[in-house]
């Protein structure tokens, strides 16, 4: 159950993705995390705090296809009796192939081809909901945990390149390519169903009457890769 380690006061998650032409590309992370008082890890094991963490957890070498740049984190210390220290932090992981991006993107996530389009099927778990049964301490914590929750939630997005043909069930357009998507927290305890986000990217080729001034990032592909096998 995500919602129960969030704890909304103490977390924030952002989450962008950039896909180049031959869907390589990269996302860059942004997030704040409860600290161990003692040691200074992250309480949640699936957002690390350190970039030899953050190599660890999703397997970064220098022989991977992966490549983290532009780390950056800086400790906070809130006005929380429960979680004190707190940890703000940033970077960007470079992929190879878009297969990655399923160890990569918060939540289950499935990347497949499905007639010439690439998929990203994305499921936020929820707990459910609560119990008929539930007992008075269960019913205050959940409680609890909407009232945290209120008003928060994971922001994610998509940026492709502008002549592609994004569609997703869910999600705001903002522009050619590009769809943003939040995911409110407090869903995750009251949805009977996990919250579904399925992206599919069509390519097309770049337009010869393409004009200049087109809106969007120019996204370079992986390091010394044009290709992709498909």
């Amino acid at each position: 159950m995500i919602a129960s380690l969030f704890l909304g006061s103490c977390f924030e998650y952002e989450e962008n993705l950039f896909l180049a032409p031959n869907y390589s590309g990269y996302v860059d992370y942004n997030y704040r995390v409860p600290l161990q008082a003692e040691t200074g890890r992250s309480l949640l094991a699936f957002l690390p705090a350190t970039e030899e963490n953050v190599r660890q957890r999703f397997g970064i070498s220098d022989n991977s296809e992966l490549i983290l740049e532009d780390f950056k984190t800086r400790e906070t210390y809130e006005p929380d009796d429960r979680f004190p220290r707190q940890r703000w932090v940033q970077y960007r992981i470079r992929f190879k192939r878009p297969e990655s991006l399923e160890q990569l993107l918060l939540g289950q996530t499935r990347v497949y081809y499905l007639d010439q389009r690439l998929v990203i099927q994305r499921a936020f778990p929820t707990s459910g909901g609560l119990k008929e049964d539930s007992g008075r301490i269960s019913q205050n914590f959940h409680k609890y945990l909407e009232d945290s929750l209120k008003s928060r939630s994971l922001r994610l997005s998509i940026t492709a390149p502008w002549y592609y043909n994004v569609y997703a069930n869910a999600g705001a357009t903002a522009g050619p390519g590009r769809i943003y998507f939040n995911v409110p927290l407090e869903g995750t305890i009251n949805r009977k169903n996990p919250s579904l986000w399925r992206l599919e990217i069509k390519a097309n080729p770049m337009p010869e009457d393409a004009p200049e001034n087109v809106e969007g990032p120019a996204i370079p592909a992986f390091p010394g890769d044009n290709e992709v096998d498909r």
